[in-house]
């Protein structure tokens, strides 16, 4: 297997494929000499915010998706249904699944430039570095297709009515439309890196990967859409407009595909210090020292916090706006959170303590979710090799610096939404019931911080992205999903039937978040002192390799 990969890898690096390079404007030489490069950065763990870079987690992926499509597959074969229903299915999934990665790897590639700020001024030409930059797309691709598409290939050939040719023809379209949705989202971001200005650009591209998303949540409301428009919903009784769409659909993608990949390889790092560069939000004003702020470190800080506690708070507000990689992991999700507010909004006409079942039972767990999310990712960054800085200030400063992170999570997430869902509850449930179930709703969300600041390992900010991190989590997001559902259904049909017991509770959850706080924050505050020992060693290091 080895010698075979080696004589695979002497025949790309050969003269054939270099003509094949020049011919698209690509220099062979300085295109391997990148590869190289991203490559050993990624063995020595230094660029990993790459899912085609990182080996490990695209294998973990394609496992997945492989066990998944294998049992649909199966059931789809049990139930013997049409050759053009199992093909239209799997090439669906296909579709959807490579347009959700691929768009997020092609926004991470190319508009969050890093490593092309730092080679802007070597003389490599756009073509070949932003080949080299989006060839582990194609790797993306080698392990995607297929891990969806194999097995049920193979099994279409248990369907009635399939020809002994159905698996080579249904892998063949599967990795056709695959390299064409990798085509599209280049060209894509191409079109955008020409006529979005660089300022914006990366809020642009952030919001590009919410794109994918908020089409799965608005795809119910596609047959509403076309009767507005007046487009009939049975296009087999309309030949003529049926052909007329796929023509017009088919032209339109590939001259923008074209124009696209032209713009991205014509002068992409000549826009690059641009776009680095670029800010996304609004200038920085002074701050002064309000009441607010003062408030929240003295909640914050006790007696051990202060201004240690009120620079934790605002460090880790200002970097959430800024931080690129958090903001690309979060902005995705955005769309599901509007989805889930407006269900808790649209489902408060009957209180819970009626007996009905109510979306308002989620409150405290969806917060509870949304905090899992930031917790996980608040420990890494794009500039995380300035954790530096904390080393210049003295040890005792983190026991009020991790009060201050906690203070900011739980009055952004649990304090002030469950405020503003108290004034909508009491006008909709009256004073009493509203109040007591936001009580329950603050000690139980609490306690979900509490633990969930287990999971900040480090300095925040302060760590660079690993994929892999990603796929661990999975089953301990499957299991906290469980127990959600166990802990709503316990709430409904046992808790608010009576309104002592959920005082009751209210009152034991809020004990235990006090002691389970107190006891994370001193984990916390372990784990950053851990992370500087690590950056202090590595600084010691660099030296040595120097000389």
């Amino acid at each position: 297997m080895k010698a075979l990969l080696e004589a695979v890898q002497r025949y790309l690096r050969g003269p054939a494929v270099s003509r094949v390079m020049r011919g698209f404007g690509i220099d062979p030489h300085r295109y391997w000499l990148l590869i190289d490069l991203f490559g050993e950065l990624t063995d020595r763990r230094e660029m990993l915010g790459h899912l085609g870079r990182d080996g490990i987690s695209l294998k973990m992926v394609a496992v997945i998706y492989g066990l998944f499509t294998a049992v649909l597959a199966a059931i789809q074969v049990l139930l013997a249904v049409q050759v053009g229903t199992y093909f239209a299915t799997f090439l669906g999934i296909t579709a959807m699944l490579l347009f959700m990665v691929l768009i997020s790897e092609t926004s991470n590639s190319l508009v969050n430039p890093v490593e092309g700020l730092v080679l802007a001024h070597q003389p490599i030409n756009g073509a070949t570095y932003t080949a080299a930059k989006l060839t582990h797309l194609l790797r993306v691709l080698g392990y995607i297709v297929p891990a969806l598409n194999l097995l049920p290939a193979l099994g279409g050939l248990l369907l009635p009515g399939a020809r002994w040719s159905y698996p080579l023809l249904h892998f063949l379209s599967a990795s056709v439309l695959g390299l064409v949705i990798a085509l599209f989202c280049c060209a894509f971001f191409g079109l955008l890196i020409r006529f979005v200005p660089a300022a914006r650009l990366k809020t642009a591209g952030q919001i590009a990967e919410a794109a994918p998303l908020l089409l799965i949540l608005v795809s119910g409301n596609f047959r509403r859409i076309l009767k507005a428009v007046h487009v009939p919903l049975d296009l087999r009784s309309h030949p003529a407009m049926l052909w007329s769409i796929v023509v017009a659909f088919g032209v339109v993608s590939a001259l923008s595909v074209i124009f696209g990949l032209r713009a991205l390889s014509g002068d992409y790092l000549v826009r690059v210090s641009a776009i680095m560069l670029g800010s996304s939000h609004a200038p920085a004003r002074p701050t002064r020292r309000t009441p607010l702020a003062a408030a929240i470190a003295r909640l914050a800080g006790g007696r051990t916090g202060g201004q240690p506690a009120r620079a934790g708070f605002e460090y880790v507000r200002r970097m959430m706006f800024r931080d690129w990689q958090f903001r690309r992991q979060l902005i995705p999700m955005i769309p599901t959170a509007l989805m889930s507010i407006a269900a808790l909004f649209g489902g408060s006409r009957a209180t819970p303590f009626s007996g009905q079942f109510t979306p308002v039972h989620f409150l405290p767990h969806a917060l509870g979710a949304m905090l899992f999310f930031v917790c996980t990712v608040l420990a890494h960054g794009s500039d995380y090799k300035g954790a530096w800085i904390f080393l210049t200030v003295g040890g005792s400063t983190f026991r009020g610096f991790v009060r201050g992170v906690h203070a900011l999570l739980w009055t952004a997430v649990i304090l002030i939404p469950n405020l503003v869902m108290l004034v909508f509850l009491a006008w909709r449930w009256g004073p009493a019931d509203a109040l007591l179930f936001i009580a329950f709703s603050l000690a139980i969300a609490s306690v979900y911080l509490a633990l969930e600041l287990r999971l900040i390992e480090g300095v925040p900010f302060g760590k660079p992205v690993d994929t892999s991190r990603g796929m661990v989590l999975i089953p301990l997001m499957m299991g906290g999903g469980l127990v959600i559902a166990i802990i709503v259904a316990f709430q409904h049909f046992v808790l608010f039937h009576s309104r002592p017991l959920v005082l009751a509770v209210t009152l034991l959850a809020a004990a235990a978040a006090y002691f389970l706080t107190r006891s994370s924050l001193h984990t916390f505050e372990v784990s950053v002192r851990y992370h500087l020992g690590l950056v202090s060693q590595e600084s010691t290091m660099l030296y040595k390799e120097v000389a």
